[in-house]
């Protein structure tokens, strides 16, 4: 299976790039993490004896629940295995995960932040396990967005062959979203006003706020120079840019690399 993944700053609308992308492209080869679970789910073998996994699936193929596929496609692979990090290589990003929360005094963040990489390296190893290597997944918030502490400075403490082992570290591609600060700043402040905030800055003033995303924005950037120096291929795209015409850059992007699948 190849990963790419959607990453960009709190606000700057790879969420809403990401929607639009798949409403645009309905017989695009790559697929969302919604029809990547609900392909994995269909590809699962179905174990013998009546349990909550047998249950199920059994749910899974009624009609009755189409609506629901996804989060029972969920379900189904998060309860096929024990604990799917087993499967995932990510020793160096939990390294570099925990020591960057190491100087984080706010328990509530660490908890929160931990749980949503956790969380997205999980569901990861359940696809990476169950879908073949024709398969091209894009993730949207996946195990790099809420991935802290990759630096460029990475190769000081690793080798590059070890981090090359890193299945998190190491995606297929990646499309980063940016925008002029100021207007990155207006879009942020918009969704504030409406009531959408992410968990890290919904408390803050706006002056506060501000210095938060422009950290943010910093630290993003590192993220995405680290991962050009493994080689990943990096999609840079101006969200501030003619929708349409991004979302066409985005698709020629993704199918070259579904071509070579």
């Amino acid at each position: 299976m190849k990963s790419v993944e959607f990453l960009g700053s709190s606000g700057v609308g790879k969420t809403y790039m990401y929607h639009k992308l798949f409403n645009a492209y309905t017989q695009s080869k790559y697929l969302n993490v919604r029809q990547a679970c609900i392909r994995a789910a269909i590809n699962l073998e179905i174990t013998f004896g009546f349990n909550r996994q047998t249950l199920y699936n059994i749910l899974f193929g009624s009609k009755v629940f189409e609506k629901k596929k996804y989060g029972l496609s969920k379900m189904i692979l998060m309860n096929h295995h024990n604990n799917w990090k087993e499967v995932v290589n990510c020793k160096i990003s939990w390294e570099l995960f925990n020591n960057y929360l190491a100087s984080e005094k706010r328990n509530e963040v660490v908890a929160k932040r931990t749980a949503n990489f956790d969380r997205c390296v999980c569901l990861h190893g359940a696809l990476k396990s169950t879908l073949n290597e024709s398969h091209v997944v894009v993730y949207d918030e996946g195990a790099l967005h809420h991935h802290h502490g990759l630096k460029s400075n990475i190769t000081a403490n690793y080798s590059l062959n070890e981090i090359k082992q890193d299945d998190i570290l190491n995606p297929d591609a990646v499309v980063f979203f940016d925008l002029p600060f100021e207007d990155h700043m207006s879009r942020v402040l918009e969704r504030k006003a409406k009531g959408i905030n992410t968990f890290s800055h919904g408390p803050l003033s706006n002056k506060a706020l501000e210095a938060y995303v422009a950290n943010d924005v910093i630290a993003y950037k590192e993220k995405i120079n680290a991962l050009k120096m493994l080689n990943v291929p990096v999609l840079h795209v101006n969200a501030g840019e003619n929708e349409q015409d991004n979302l066409e850059k985005i698709n020629v992007f993704l199918d070259n690399l579904t071509y070579y699948a």
